[in-house]
């Protein structure tokens, strides 16, 4: 029997739906002819580990790209397919915050499970009525939730994963991947939350910039590494290829992405836009190469107490003002005041800093108004404690003195573990450890405030005069004894008297 034009066009249709349901990027190309195009191969490339994945031909997955280049949309598209296929799958896909989880979900909940399209291809699917939560919602028939989603460091409590558990973007910014504690947490609960959730079997995505060689991707993929994955599959795209042109001009032109290249910071734009972590861009204080404690390992009175305040030069510069407490040749960092506050507000802090820290020097340079913020921290500090305040001009190149003594500083100082997170402390070290050697470095104070206790305290040896009848040293010769070891200067005695 002779087919109509019509019955032809249907069969043809019928055969193109029944690929969609078969092969992935065919669903994309037909849910968005307009974005999937021949001019995106890198969608193409992911699709098809993606449909890997769904075979069942390999178990992990990470998948790192820059901005704005469709790898949230082919994921949310890839999530719709799978539960399309099968009803009764369960999906897991988190974020770094609750909010981006919840965007996720709207966006596969409330836009492609119910585009008319996508119905065409799976006709059977449809939403609970019973199950509508925006973090776990399901469809009909099924009993568990088909989705569901949190923020790290959210509980995740009774579900599990059969389908596929997706890790999206989990961290945040270039300052939660430079903060220890932020990683560590972030780490600790893929472990611990998430993984739990994966039943026997289930594959695993990971997607995200790639910020640091410590995030998830890179401690899975680390050979050195006990939590080294060797069949886990990795997709790297660079928004520049080796000739320096765009990856794919329909997302960002070549001529754009170099301008994007000129103003951002060099660290940023490598981890963001080539994927190359933050550490592989010569930081000068990589978090492992520094000295760690924990202030209740320090015991016995310390040789000499000694801090340098470098005080804020412009609006977005950083007060910073670390304490280092010397033991030998032994320097701890044991209190950090970092803040863009103004001297109302930082004049009384350091002050406090110090009679806290029972600081035997402070030196605060001079170079931007140093002096009126040295007389009013003394005057601050009068009368509560023994501590000699004083300015000091820099004059030498700051970028030179920060590199000439960082290898000191590396082999002899020692930083806290044991700080709060968005304290003071761990802003100081979340700013010293996105120093980078050779670049633009938006913010420097913490690099230029650690150098100044350097300078003050390296190579001086530490002698105290002790009284041999009450085994202190005389009152009347503290300030001196403590200048000339450890600022290697003589100050007239007039001006050791508050």
């Amino acid at each position: 029997m002779k087919l109509t034009t019509k019955q032809k066009q249907d069969y043809r249709h019928e055969i193109e739906l029944q690929i969609c349901r078969e092969d992935f990027y065919s669903f994309c190309q037909y849910i968005d002819p307009k974005f999937y195009t021949v001019g995106k191969p890198h969608l193409k490339e992911i699709a098809t580990a993606f449909q890997q994945i769904a075979d069942g031909t390999i178990k992990k997955l990470a998948v790192s790209m820059p901005p704005r280049a469709g790898k949230s949309y082919i994921t949310s598209l890839l999530c719709a397919w799978l539960l399309g296929r099968d009803n009764m799958g369960s999906i897991m896909r988190n974020s770094y915050a609750a909010k981006l989880a919840e965007k996720f979900s709207k966006d596969i909940r409330d836009g492609i499970i119910i585009n008319p399209k996508f119905l065409e291809v799976f006709p059977g699917t449809v939403l609970s009525k019973n199950s509508t939560a925006v973090d776990g919602w399901s469809l009909k028939g099924n009993t568990q939730p088909s989705y569901f989603c949190a923020g790290v460091g959210g509980a995740i409590t009774g579900f599990g994963c059969k389908t596929v558990a997706i890790l999206d973007d989990s961290i945040k910014n270039i300052e939660d991947a430079l903060s220890e504690t932020v990683i560590e947490n972030t780490w600790n609960w893929y472990t611990s939350t998430h993984l739990s959730r994966l039943e026997i079997n289930c594959p695993e995505i990971h997607i995200a910039t790639r910020w640091t060689r410590k995030d998830a991707i890179g401690r899975l993929t680390d050979q050195e590494q006990e939590t080294f994955e060797p069949d886990m599959k990795v997709i790297v795209i660079s928004a520049l290829d080796e000739r320096g042109n765009s990856f794919c001009e329909e997302v960002k032109t070549t001529a754009e992405y170099r301008v994007l290249q000129r103003v951002t910071d060099d660290f940023i734009w490598e981890a963001e836009y080539m994927q190359h972590p933050v550490e592989s861009k010569g930081l000068l204080y990589p978090i492992e190469e520094l000295h760690r404690f924990k202030m209740s390992e320090l015991h016995g009175k310390a040789d000499g107490i000694v801090g340098f305040t470098d005080t804020a030069d412009k609006g977005t510069d950083f007060l910073s003002s670390p304490i280092d407490a010397i033991y030998g040749d032994k320097h701890f960092i044991i209190s950090v005041v970092f803040t863009q506050e103004g001297v109302e507000i930082t004049e009384p802090l350091v002050a406090q800093q110090i009679i806290d820290t029972k600081c035997d020097v402070m030196i605060i340079e001079s170079n931007n108004g140093g002096h009126g913020f040295t007389r009013n921290v003394r005057e601050l500090t009068k009368g509560k404690c023994g501590c000699m305040v004083t300015a000091e001009n820099t004059s030498q190149n700051k970028e030179t003195r920060i590199i000439m003594n960082a290898g000191y500083i590396k082999e002899h100082f020692y930083f806290r573990t044991d700080y709060l997170p968005g304290s003071d402390y761990d802003k100081f070290m979340r700013n010293l450890t996105n120093y980078v050697k050779m670049g633009k470095n938006k913010h420097d104070d913490s690099a230029d405030s650690i150098t100044g206790v350097c300078e003050r305290v390296k190579n001086r040896t530490y002698e105290k005069r002790i009284d041999n009848d009450t085994g202190e040293v005389p009152y009347e010769e503290r300030y001196q004894d403590y200048l000339t070891s450890m600022t290697g200067g003589t100050i007239p005695s007039s001006m050791c008297k508050f």
